[in-house]
Order: C-alpha cells, then structure tokens, then sequence
C-alpha cells in the first residue's frame, strides 16, 4: 500500500536543504565499518570515513534504520546495502559526481491486459514509485500537489521564521488574511480573548478549522456571545508540524463552515527521537517563555509520539503605549473620548447650584487633593467645571496574561500489511487573564445612573445631586479559563490491491470559566449612597475611595459564568481506483459523517441545546489525458467532481457541489479553475438561545413618526435557514524549465455569501417590517389614524443580508544556489478589488474595499508578504516584509484620517549546531540555536476613529511593537 501523507510533502522536501558530507573522486573498496542505528548517523559516518559526497534530503530519512554493515567495500555498494529495505535508491549526478540518495527515478512501464508491465507482473519493486499525497480540499490521493485548488501549506519552518508564538498570530501574518483577530485588544474583538481567522474578511466562523483533517467543535465561550467559531488558543503552536490554507470555500467535502475557506492544522507526529526546545521573547513592557518537550518513536509496525509545551506571557498595559495612555485624541485630530468618571469625580446639580451668589452651574468638580471633611467651600473653586478622564485605559491589559499548557500524542500500529490501528489526543488548559477598568459609578452632564440624596452626611449640598466617580481606582480581574481536549481513534486499511479505507470517531470539547472580579451591586451602591449613616454610606466628594475597603467590597461581586462547546463524531470512506482509462485510473472516495454538537452555558437561562447531523459525501477524479512520461507532473488533463448532503435535526438538509479542472498544455504550466458551493449551518445558539424581553425606546414611522415604548424580544429563532455561499477561482502555476527554481502562481477568487445570519435592530425592523413578516405585532383593532400602534418588536436573528467579495492571490518564488549559498526570494499577495455588502434594510450596499468597517465584513485592498531566505552549511537567515495597503478609518462617511500603507519587518537568524559539528556529537544532531524580531523597526499603531475610543485599530495594527526573542532546540 502507498503511504500517504497529508499535503504536499514531495513540495516539503523539494524545499528544504540538502545535508553535505564530504567529495571524493575515487570510490575503491576499504575497510567500512558502520554499527546499527539511525540511517542518517549511518550515511554521514560513510561520508566521513571515505571522503565521498553523500547528498540526501533529511525529512525522507528520517526515522528510517539500518542492521549495520563491515567489510571492505566500495562507497557505493556500502551504501546500497544500508539502504536495503527501504523504498530509496542511490545514483550518481553526471555533471559532479556526486552521489545522491532519493525515491526511485519514475518509469513508464507499458501495461498489459491484466495491469501488468513488459517484464512481467506489476510490483511496488519493478514500477515508479512515485508518492500519492492527500492534499486539503480533498481525500483522493493524488500525485501531484499542484491540482484545482490553490492550496498554501505553511512548513515547521515558516512557522518558525515568523517569530510567531501561537496558531492565531501566525495565520494573521497571512496576505488573505483580511482582517487580524488575535489577542491584542481581546477587549474589543472578541469575549477572553478567543482567536480565529477571517480569509478574505468575511465575517467570524465562515472559515472552518479542521485539526489533522477533521473539524472541531465550536467553543461554548464563543458561541454564547454570537461569534461561533473554534478558539485557535486551544491548539499550542509548539506541537504543530505545518498548517494549509485554501482561501475559497470546500463544504462539497467537509461540509459547514467553509464559505470562506478552510485551515488545517497538522500537528506532529511519526518522528523519531527526542527534542527539547526553549524561547524567550519580549517587547517594551510584556514579556513571554515558549517550550516544548517532543518524544518519537518508530519502529516496523508502528509509531508512537509525545509532545508536551508551555506558554506563560506577562501582560501589557495601557499605560505601556502612548496612545493608550490618554484618550484625549484632539492631538491626532481626533475626538476627546474622556470620561467623568474619575477619581476624583464630579457632581452634577438637576436645578442648578449657586456658588457665594454667583450664576447657578449644572456642575461642579470634585476638587484633587481633597480628602477632608466635605463643605461647599471647597466645590466653589471647581464650580463650571469637570474633571475628565485621560487614562480610562492606562490601567487595562491590551496583551493579558496567560499562562498555557498543552500535549499532544498519537500512535499507529499495523497488525497486518492491510490493517492498521490509530488515535491521537489532544489536551490543553489555557488561563487568560484580562485587566479591565476600575468599577465606574458612570455619569455625564446630560445623565446620571447614581444620585446622593440630601441625607447622605458627606454631601454638602442640602438636595440630591447626581454624581459620577470611580469606586475606587483599583483596576478588576477577569480571567478565562479553558479545558479542551480531543481523543480520537481510528482503523485503516486496504483491500482489493488498489482500495483503501478509514474509520474514525472522536470527541471535540471544550470547557471554560469566566469569572468576573468585581461586578457593581447597583441596588446596594444606591443604597450605600442614599444612607444617612457614617458608617454605611459612601462618599463621592473627596479625592478618595469613596469608602473603607471592607465597605467597598461589600458592594461588588465577583459573578462566575460556564461554558461548554462539544462535537462528538465518527466518519468513514472508502477509496481507490474504480476503472482505468488509457489517460489513467478513475479515483473514487465515498464516504459518511455523523456529529453531534452541544452547547452549553449557566448565563441567560440557557442550558444545554444540541443537534445531531448526518452527510453522505463522494469525490471522483477522472483523467481525460495522462502524462506517461512525467506522471509526477500529474495528468494533462483532469476533472474532479465533489459532492455532499448535509442533514440537520434541528434546520434539515443541505447539498453542496464542487467541481474542479486543472490543464497542463506544457510541463512547465498549469491552468486550473473550481466552481463549488458551500454553507454555514446555524449555530445551536442562533437556533435556540432563550428570549430575552424588555421595554425600549423607538419612532413609530407608520404613525407620524410617534415617539413610543414598546416591548422588545430577542432571542433565537428554530426557523432559520443556513447561510449561503459560492466561490469559483481561475489560475495558473508556472514552474520555470528555463530557470530552475521559479515558480509563478496568479489565482482569481470569487467568494459570495447570502442569506446572512444577523441581528437586526428593533428600529429597523419597525422602518421595513415587510421584510420580515411576523416580527411586527400591532394592536389588532383601534380607533384613530391607522395602521394600529405597535405591540411588540422580535429583533431576534434573522436570514438576511449578501456579502461579495473578489480579488487576486499572485506568489512568486525562487529558489538559487549560489557559492554564497542557496537564496530563496518569495513574493505573496492578495489584492481584493471587490467587497460589497448588502446587510442593512433599506439601505444601500456598502464597499468594503479598503474602507473599515466597524464590527463589519471589510478588507485593504492590498496585503503582501515579501521575504528573503538564505542558507549555507549551519547557518540560516531570512528577513520578511508584511505590508498592509492604504484603507479609509472607521467612523462616519465624512471621515478623510486615512491609515495603512504600513509595514512589519521580521527577521530570523538560525545556527544549526549539529549540521556544524557533523560527526563531533552525534546526540546534538538537529540541534540548533536560533535568535529574532517580529517588527523590527517598532512599528507602532497609527491613530485610528475606532468606535471603542481605544485609539488605534486593532485589527490591522501591532500594539505589541518590536518582539525580540531567542531559542534553543536539542534534538537526538
């Protein structure tokens, strides 16, 4: 049976470098001795006792074995012999002599009526053994990674070079990337700090995550606040071998959520030996310690692996950035988004208050400084005038404290040559602590929520006054945390010669616990300042806490909130080759999914809901011209058909199709297009989320435009129906023949999302209540001016709303060998020339296209990642560029404050010690010390109208600023 890997590893190993022994121009028979062990330690030590060049591609070596060989032997038939019993063969290079260690050289043997070849029966030993892959976006195999689909895969290496330090903050480095969600800011972007990808900036939870090819559940914290998407802080970096990316939608294979596209997260495994890594990284004010403990072991029948990491960061304030510190933006040409409730804070008089005869003023500050005995006196100073608040944030976390442990492990074991055993287990426990605000007592001259009455024995005043202060200026906790873990089992197998097959169950969940330190008692806080005792009121009139501390905490509370997100699965399919044509075998996988999500949650009266779901999916790819002489190429010509029925016990069914072709008019060049549909399933939360009813403020635009208060209802809605999407892309790979090492890459995409689930304001359901029937309830009968007056307003979710989206993905990239070394420049960028949403009744669609959008679907027009890779012997080096392309700030359409056209530096420095010391310290081989900066040059956020006031938009700029860190990794 041919191995199979997932996603382009023949591109993995054409990539990475060769290791380099030594050269020899004669090769007679010596005296060879090599003790049994690890083939690559075998194959350097060759290399050093006969002086010859060895040149191989470690990543197709590894793990593999030798019995040992003695004697006196030539170079190349010692080396034979240690290669036997493996699929690899040694040859010599015409042009240099050197001798060269890969997969076989492909043939094209001519078949025979019953499959076999001119030398008689076909057999792995006497055929091209060229490797079939699985690639994201489907579960054929295949033989080239280069089909229908424009699919990125992101090596251990690229991770690495990126500086990166989790799932979330790598993929946002991504030029499809059109907007970031990472955990800078988690305040404004999502509840603890919970991070997902969004390609193309379509909206959260349009992009699926699969781990290891198979999805996950959506995070009870995030589905509870509308988001609905799986928290990528689940998943430690430090355990993840490469990730994938197709930037368009595939649910004809793995079903919801992959509107946007679909990211697969390969975590390690099948290695062998051990390796210790440590990573110590800081910026002006936080700082963080990243590692990794990894065990492998192989052997004939199987493998088993461990890996074990830890995070632990330290937050940054605030006050720790210039333009977090005051939020008094005027400087920028900006708003003053100043409070007035401060420490000390201000008083605010109904009627007017009269100051030694003087004009009566509506407020007063409360004097700095003062902490006596309160008299009117001491306010005449301050009369007309209030006291803002520079620093609302100074005292928040922009980056929280975390601290993360994680281990993942798998292993596989063959109980026959056609069966095959396996299970993986994922689990990590994540603590997030957000430092939020102090307890604010809110207030501004046009409205109070809190009054002191004239008993109150501090207030100075003889009549109620409304106030507005901090309770005192002590900041609050609000941690987060989470438990998720993932078991899975699984079978595998073969039949027939040409069929495989694959079974798999797991378990997806996630649990958390959010505690809120210090929620305001609101009824006892107005009771505290209405008291006319000493001993139980409060005092806002001073410069102060506005009590005791035993006091003040008995008016807060810290309120504890649960969370759970599950997917229990299994699926199954069967593949291989249904009829061979004279253009090649016709491939077939058919196969079945079962899940069933649930989602729970101790807030808002909801318990647990759940659904369960079903889909039947099948994929064909049929050659309709072969390529016999370069069958690794892949075919001329190609078609790929997809299919999937989706059915749901809450919702009911959906059927998605996908098709796909890819055409090679020369070897050098590959023309390729996909049309497919795909959806998004409601979330259970959506669906079934309790209602939430209260009496709120409108204007009847039926009825002369008639101020009113109405009963509101929100809520979830049992009659919703999926979102929609589609997506079709067109492109080419070129791969240079001239020039070695070139590759061009230009994909168009196009991406449409319709029947949008949202919320829609009760204001504008009242001003177009014939869109949505039903959701307007008038009086039945009434006198007067007609139609009736309004009952109730249902704001709950409703289908409704298109988003399109299309651009451009163009990549270029080279790789030279020089003296100096092998150079590797790379070009990647998405440009985004269409983005029009349609999400608001009556009103006009809105462009997305490089205009930001709060709390909506948008993306710059471009995004791009330039980079220079180096590598000679031990060391390694690369520098990065991210830009970000000019966009229009948030805010109202007069607004002209332009910002992007930014970038991000990076750069990376590696010395691999073993690749240095060679034969010195076999224990060391793989070792490597590595040093670093993301954002070198400090970049640090433009001044940006974001509706938060924080000051800076924090989903394209790096608060963080200049990242520098360092590594050891010790691998034997």
């Amino acid at each position: 049976m041919l191995k199979t890997l997932m996603v382009k590893s023949s591109l993995i190993a054409a990539v990475c470098s060769f290791s380099i022994a030594a050269y020899a121009f004669a090769d007679a028979p010596r005296q060879i001795d090599v003790p049994a062990g690890d083939l690559i330690t075998a194959l350097e030590s060759i290399a050093k006792q006969a002086e010859v060049q060895l040149v191989f591609r470690p990543e197709q070596l590894k793990g593999l074995r030798t019995g040992g060989i003695s004697g006196m032997l030539s170079t190349q038939d010692a080396v034979r012999k240690l290669l036997e019993g493996t699929h690899l063969q040694l040859r010599t290079d015409e042009s240099s002599g050197a001798m060269m260690i890969g997969e076989p050289t492909p043939t094209a043997p001519k078949p025979g009526p019953h499959g076999e070849n001119e030398n008689g029966p076909a057999s792995p030993a006497k055929t091209a053994a060229i490797e079939e892959v699985t690639v994201t976006g489907s579960r054929l195999l295949t033989k080239s990674t280069n089909g229908p689909q424009d699919v990125k895969t992101f090596t251990r290496e690229h991770i690495e070079r990126s500086g990166q330090t989790s799932v979330a903050d790598f993929l946002n480095t991504l030029p499809a990337v059109g907007q970031s969600v990472t955990e800078n800011a988690s305040q404004n972007q999502t509840f603890g700090g919970a991070t997902t990808v969004q390609i193309h900036g379509l909206p959260m939870g349009t992009t699926l995550i699969l781990i290891n090819g198979r999805r996950v559940n959506v995070s009870g914290s995030t589905q509870a606040f509308g988001a609905e998407f799986f928290d990528l802080n689940n998943v430690p970096l430090s355990a993840v071998e490469r990730v994938e990316v197709i930037s368009e939608g595939s649910s004809a294979v793995y079903g919801s959520d992959a509107i946007a596209g679909v990211v697969n997260i390969v975590l390690k495994k099948d290695f062998e030996g051990a390796e210790v890594s440590a990573k110590y990284g800081f910026a002006d004010g936080t700082d963080e310690w990243n590692g990794s403990v990894a065990l492998g072991r192989r052997w004939d029948r199987g493998s088993v692996s461990v890996v074990g990491t830890f995070q632990t960061r330290t937050p940054l304030f605030g006050s720790e950035r210039e333009i977090t510190a005051n939020r008094d933006y005027t400087r920028y040409g900006g708003v003053d988004y100043r409070n007035y409730y401060c420490l000390p804070g201000n008083v605010y008089f109904k009627n007017g208050y009269s100051f030694n005869g003087q004009a009566p003023v509506s407020y007063a500050a409360v004097p700095t400084g003062y902490t006596g005995q309160t008299t009117i006196q001491e306010f005449a100073g301050t009369a007309g005038t209030l006291n803002k608040c520079s620093n609302t944030y100074s005292g928040q976390s922009f980056i929280p404290a975390v601290q993360r442990e994680g281990v993942v492990a798998q292993g596989s074991y063959k109980l026959s040559e056609s069966l095959e055993l396996f299970a993986e287990m994922i689990f990590s426990h994540n603590q997030e602590k957000e430092v939020t605000s102090a307890v604010a007592l809110s207030g501004s001259p046009s409205s109070q929520t809190y009054t002191v009455s004239a008993n109150n024995p501090y207030n100075p005043f003889g009549t109620t006054v409304g106030i507005s202060a901090l309770l005192s200026g002590e900041a609050r906790n609000y941690p987060l945390e989470t438990t998720y873990y993932r078991p899975l089992i699984g079978a595998r197998g073969s039949f027939f010669d040409s069929w495989q097959w694959e079974v798999s169950g797991w378990d997806s969940v996630d649990k958390s616990t959010a505690t809120l330190e210090g929620g305001l008692n609101k009824n006892a806080v107005q009771a505290a300042l209405n008291s006319s005792d000493p001993a139980v009121a409060l005092n806002p009139f001073i410069d102060g806490p506005l009590g005791s501390a035993d006091r003040l905490q008995s008016l807060v509370q810290s309120k504890e909130s649960n969370y759970r997100g599950e997917k229990l699965a299994a699926n199954g399919f069967v593949r291989g080759t249904v009829l061979t044509l004279p253009s090649g075998p016709v491939q077939l996988v058919i196969g079945t999914e079962y899940a069933r999500d649930e989602a729970y949650t101790d807030q808002n009266a909801l318990s647990t809901l759940h659904r369960d779901a079903y889909a039947f999916f099948g994929e064909t790819r049929v050659p309709i011209i072969g390529n016999s002489a370069r069958p690794q190429a892949g075919d001329t010509l190609a078609l790929t058909l997809a299919g999937r029925y989706d059915h749901y016990s809450d919702f009911g069914g959906k059927t998605t199709p996908q098709i796909g072709g890819e055409w090679r008019p020369v070897d050098s060049l590959l023309l390729r297009a996909t049309y497919g549909k795909a959806f998004k399933a409601p979330s259970l939360y959506e669906l079934g989320a309790p209602p939430i009813t209260g009496l709120g403020s409108a204007v009847d635009t039926k009825r002369g435009n008639t101020p009113i208060q109405v009963n509101m209802t929100g809520g979830g809605n049992s009659a919703l129906e999926p979102e929609s999407g589609q997506s079709r892309t067109l492109g080419l790979v070129y791969s240079s023949g001239a020039i070695p090492g070139l590759e061009v890459s230009v994909t168009h995409w196009r991406v449409d999302e319709s029947n949008s689930i949202q919320q829609i304001g009760p204001q504008t359901i009242i001003d177009n209540d014939t869109l949505f029937p039903g959701r307007l309830v008038r009086e039945a009968s009434c006198a007067g001016a007609q139609p009736c007056p309004i009952v109730t307003v249902n704001y709950g979710y409703v289908n409704f709303g298109d988003i399109s989206v299309a651009g451009f993905d163009y990549r270029v990239g080279y790789t030279h060998e020089t003296p100096l070394g092998e150079f590797a420049p790379s070009i990647s960028a998405t440009e985004t020339y269409h983005f029009d949403s349609a999400l608001t009744p009556g009103s006009p669609s809105v462009d997305g296209v490089s205009k930001a959008i709060s709390f909506g679907s948008w993306a710059p027009r471009w995004k791009a990642v330039a980079a220079l890779a180096w590598k000679q012997g031990p060391y390694a080096a690369s520098l990065t560029g991210r830009y970000t392309g000019e966009y229009l700030d948030y805010q109202t359409p007069a607004n002209t404050n332009r910002l992007g056209r930014f970038w991000f530096y990076d750069a990376n420095l590696r010395y691999s010690i073993g690749e240095a010391l060679m034969q010195g310290d076999h224990w060391l081989r793989g070792s490597s010390i590595e040093v670093g900066g993301v954002n070198l040059l400090n970049k640090l956020p433009q001044f940006s109208n974001f509706s938060y006031g924080f000051g800076y938009d924090s989903w394209q700029a790096d608060i963080r600023g200049r990242f520098l860190y360092a590594q050891l990794r010790v691998k034997w």
